[in-house]
């Protein structure tokens, strides 16, 4: 089982590439790659892959037929001879691969749909690898596992996404209330009306997000799971230097350490079942 890594900055990135322990890293591209992830121009990428093939890319956000073209164009413009997988939701991106004949790369990660193991069966036909969904139990996914026909990816630690739109929905507030602040910050919470938390929300230029609480997070119960060829460590709404303890807890295996990280960690729906399979029964008694 290996890991895959997010680093924060271009800094951070140039650390993890010289790591021999660290041989998977997720990169995005500026002008095909949405939310809070690294995103470098065609040259940058390419400028790293000289001297690199550890470098994956991530182009999970949904496309609008008239940026068809952007996509092709600028996945032409990168040495992907060198990429190591292409990471996607949009079925066009998969699309565009097969047409560049490099499908072979293709990741798909829906995020919160692979949640049973008839669909990633499906898609592992077509795909090098599917990224199981981290919105079901630690039992769900463990149940799953058993019935994969191919190894797939997990999520292993990172903030979930709990709400997404292609508005710039904080740019809009702040101009109807007629504030001045920079929607592109980081530092914004969204408060329920009848809940105490505070729920981190996030602006780019492909729209809004919205983030749990807490960072979910699988550590002790890895070893136990089967069929699973890399682990995805999320670096959103991180800094460089608390990722990085991240990172060496996980190469570490370093729970004891990771525990002392003060990090806001809830399983959350990680620990309750969530999904009503065929044949099971809700007991309302």
């Amino acid at each position: 089982m290996n890991y895959i890594f997010e680093p924060v900055n271009k800094t951070q990135l140039r650390k993890f590439l010289k790591r021999s322990e660290i041989d998977n890293i997720i990169v995005g591209i500026k002008e095909l790659t949405h939310g809070q992830k690294l995103k470098l121009t065609i040259d940058e990428i390419n400028d790293f892959l000289i001297d690199s093939d550890k470098i994956s890319l991530d182009v999970t956000r949904l496309f609008h037929e008239t940026e068809l073209d952007l996509l092709e164009n600028t996945l032409k413009q990168i040495n992907l001879s060198k990429i190591k997988y292409i990471f996607y939701s949009d079925f066009a991106v998969l699309e565009t691969l097969q047409k560049l004949m490099l499908d072979d790369k293709s990741v798909y990660d829906a995020y919160t749909y692979l949640t049973n193991s008839v669909d990633i069966n499906i898609l592992s036909k077509i795909n090098k690898y599917v990224v199981v969904s981290n919105q079901i139990s630690i039992d769900e996914i463990k149940k799953l596992l058993t019935n994969v026909n191919q190894n797939v990816m997990i999520h292993g630690f990172g903030r979930s996404i709990i709400f997404y739109s292609k508005r710039e929905l904080l740019s809009n507030y702040f101009e109807y209330r007629k504030q001045s602040y920079n929607a592109r910050k980081t530092n914004y919470y969204l408060k329920e009306e009848f809940r105490e938390e505070f729920y981190p929300i996030y602006e780019d230029e492909h729209g809004t997000y919205v983030y749990e609480k807490g960072y979910y997070y699988l550590f002790e119960e890895l070893p136990t799971l089967n069929n699973v060829d890399y682990v995805i460590i999320h670096s959103a709404l991180l800094d460089s230097k608390k990722y990085e303890e991240i990172v060496n807890c996980y190469l570490n295996n370093d729970l004891a350490k990771f525990k002392t990280l003060d990090l806001d960690v809830s399983k959350g729906i990680m620990k309750n079942k969530s999904v009503l399979l065929k044949n099971e029964e809700i007991n309302n008694e």
